[in-house]
């Protein structure tokens, strides 16, 4: 196996890895907040409410949640650009402070603030983490990933492309691993509430192993067999 299909191999692993974390905490605020703490769509809606309803106070409520995802996606995007730092550290930094800070938020805290740190720390990862493998698929919402597995099986049904049938596979996989995180988080959060955040640093610690494992064995397998110790 040639260094590049290797890349795409980790590529691959990586991806799933987050898309695990994306189905938890995306199960996690529809079960707890009840709205998706992934994407922007319903808080850009009930940011409309609010302002036609001249609820002022609910309206600052889901701006400044507007503005801490759009910060988030650009501060991934910039220093992705720069390439100077280790985006995927910051990544799962935040998500292991995110899932804290989401464990400890008061019950009575307000949905709309409830949000702030999933916005954060997914939008973060969702840039970093989904453009690999070779597609970009989004590790943090299912639409786009539902779309491209039935569009792709139809294109290779029609043409018998199969590289129609590995981009089926992939972003099906991408739909099962999703909702293979979701189905945990439903669980945890039907015995747990509010503290199930918690056990969403256990797919964070498997997005790390799945981010530095395999660099770390590359690395030892490339030293000298005198070298490693």
């Amino acid at each position: 196996m040639d260094a590049k299909a290797i890349d795409i191999k980790h590529e691959k692993l990586m991806h799933r890895a987050a898309t695990l974390v994306g189905g938890f905490a995306g199960m996690y605020t529809v079960f707890i907040i009840a709205n998706l703490g992934s994407s922007q769509t319903v808080c850009l809606l009930d940011l409309m409410i609010a302002l036609f309803g001249r609820d002022v106070r609910e309206f600052l409520l889901r701006a400044l949640g507007v503005v801490l995802y759009g910060c988030s996606v650009f501060a991934a995007s910039f220093l992705t650009k720069r390439g100077k730092v280790d985006t995927r550290a910051i990544s799962v930094i935040l998500l292991a402070a995110g899932f804290s800070v989401m464990g400890l938020t008061p019950t009575d805290t307000e949905p709309a603030v409830k949000l702030y740190a999933p916005f954060i720390m997914l939008s973060f990862m969702w840039v970093v983490f989904g453009s690999m493998g070779g597609y970009a698929s989004a590790p943090i919402f299912s639409t786009n990933n539902y779309r491209q597995t039935v569009g792709s099986l139809a294109e290779y049904f029609a043409d018998h492309d199969k590289k129609h049938l590995d981009k089926a596979k992939h972003f099906g996989g991408t739909l099962l691993v999703f909702h293979i995180g979701a189905a945990a988080a439903y669980f945890l959060c039907e015995r747990f509430d509010e503290r199930a955040a918690f056990f969403g640093l256990v797919p964070t610690l498997l997005l790390t192993a799945a981010v530095y494992v395999p660099k770390a064995v590359a690395v030892l397998r490339r030293k000298p067999a005198h070298a490693v110790k």
